[in-house]
């Protein structure tokens, strides 16, 4: 679909939608070197329409996953570390975090793209592509209901969707409740439409592949289904609102390439 093809925002490695001003806009954010940067952009057109740096606290900058829920914005870095922003003129406050989806029981060498040893949730804050090297986050907007996952978080070491539940205001990744995705070092990013469904983008490793993970609530009973290859470039963000769907390319530095298609939502 018609889409501006750049964004200046660098290393665009994951997207959200978020109401500001009225206005529902994709965020976008750059990851390892980029200091928090990040950028709004409009849905229909692809402009940027701000740009600025989210305020990271005591924790490294390699954003990877970002999200919405209940106003507010967050981001899971590689090494499985969250932080919360809530917007303000012009910008965003962080308003909690940095903190551990889980226990920092992981090795803090950089594993990359091989799957994780231990049943640890997180290495150290500071550390990129370390532990479970995640690289996607999907919330919901719904209430927590007993012990059913309110999002996940994508790790790209294991090439798997981690269950995520609220407990005491804060996300908590269970590394007994997953569900196997594919190959370890290709995926790139996941994202929640509008339907309750979570979408899973590849990376260039993966042919910029599109999936949908449904029955990701209880993800002893997930399933997979393939959509099809769209992005252009080093696809790693994923944005989906109704038939239509945003892939934001890292390439390296800026400016990140983007594309916009309209999807069938019929299964292949």
């Amino acid at each position: 679909m018609p889409f501006a093809e750049t964004t200046p925002v660098p290393e665009a490695s994951g997207a959200a939608w978020l109401t500001i001003d009225g206005k529902l806009v994709l965020v976008t954010m750059g990851d390892s070197g980029e200091d928090g940067a990040y950028g709004l952009i409009d849905p229909d057109t692809g402009a940027t329409l701000e740009q600025g740096k989210l305020p990271l606290g005591d924790a490294g900058d390699d954003l990877e996953g970002l999200a919405a829920r209940g106003g507010l914005l967050y981001g899971l870095s590689s090494a499985g570390w969250i932080r919360v922003w809530k917007r303000v003129d012009h910008g965003f406050e962080l308003v909690a975090g940095p903190y551990a989806i889980g226990p920092q029981t992981l090795s803090d060498k950089k594993g990359g793209n091989r799957p994780a040893k231990g049943d640890g949730m997180a290495c150290g804050a500071k550390i990129t592509n370390c532990g479970r090297n995640y690289e996607g986050l999907a919330l919901s907007e719904d209430p927590q209901v007993g012990d059913a996952c309110i999002g996940v978080a994508l790790s790209k070491a294991d090439g798997t969707l981690y269950c995520l539940t609220e407990e005491g205001g804060r996300l908590v990744g269970h590394q007994d409740r997953a569900f196997h995705v594919g190959r370890p070092g290709a995926v790139a990013d996941c994202t929640l439409d509008d339907a309750g469904v979570v979408w899973i983008g590849w990376n260039t490793f993966g042919g910029n592949e599109v999936d949908r993970v449904t029955g990701w609530r209880d993800l002893a009973h997930a399933k997979l289904e393939e959509v099809g290859m769209y992005g252009l470039g080093f696809c790693e963000a994923i944005a989906v609102r109704g038939d239509v769907m945003y892939r934001l390319s890292d390439s390296g530095g800026a400016p990140s390439l983007m594309s916009k298609f309209r999807c069938s939502t019929e299964r292949r």
